[in-house]
């Protein structure tokens, strides 16, 4: 008798060496993330500002197959989908409607995560200071420096923790529409500033990188220890 409930016991403790992928999982990405996004800004001094291969690459591909004045005007509207006015504007709208149903926290998480982004972004590009494309590629003006690009790694950050917090507080029944809606706005807006020819492709893959280890390693961790609250019902 003494041995089958020492075998139910044994049965029922937790599988350590299961849970532990699962719980550094995040991290891992995280890590290979900033490692991935790294490496583009050495390649991108080692060439001395200039393009990379896979710069001259896609921009010539988008030249020969999609970029056409007809599309343009549709792409200036979605790459204000994480323009600096739309995501404060959201921003706002967000905390606003935090605040109304007594959860202020998670409108002040959201505003925190998109002003350390800005911040990085900002950091990182006085770092590598690369020049933008050449004029003649751009179909819109824009100023500052090109890697890594701002719109990418806010896009990023902006609806990826907008993707965590669905999934994390929103009902089964609306969440994963909403987390492939939310999911698909950063690799449009990507795409948009490679054909708007204000960014190179290397700028917009490392802003995305840059942001996912953002938001793995930093913001998300941080939230969930101080501005998060702990309790995941539906809302």
């Amino acid at each position: 008798m003494h041995s089958s409930d020492s075998a139910i016991l044994e049965s029922q403790k937790p599988e350590t060496h299961v849970s532990s992928p699962r719980r550094y999982g995040w991290q891992i990405v995280g890590v290979l993330a900033v490692c991935g996004a790294t490496a583009l800004g050495v390649a991108v001094l080692l060439a001395h500002d200039g393009p990379l291969p896979m710069d001259t690459a896609v921009y010539a591909w988008l030249s020969a197959h999609v970029i056409s004045p007809s599309l343009t005007p549709a792409v200036i509207v979605f790459t204000q989908m994480s323009g600096v006015a739309t995501l404060i504007g959201l921003t706002v709208v967000i905390l606003g409607a935090a605040c109304a149903l007594r959860r202020w926290r998670i409108g002040v998480a959201v505003a925190v995560n998109l002003a350390v982004e800005a911040t990085l972004n900002e950091i990182f590009k006085r770092i590598v200071a690369r020049p933008r494309p050449p004029l003649d590629h751009r179909l819109i003006a824009e100023q500052g420096f090109s890697f890594p690009s701002g719109h990418a790694m806010a896009s990023t950050a902006f609806y990826g923790f907008l993707i965590y917090l669905v999934y994390r507080y929103w009902r089964r029944a609306v969440k994963w529409v909403a987390i492939v809606l939310l999911a698909l706005i950063p690799p449009i807006v990507m795409a948009t500033r490679v054909y708007l020819g204000v960014h190179y492709a290397s700028d917009v893959l490392a802003g995305c990188l840059y942001s996912i280890a953002y938001l793995t390693l930093l913001s998300i961790p941080i939230m969930e220890l101080t501005l998060l609250p702990a309790d995941s019902g539906d809302r």
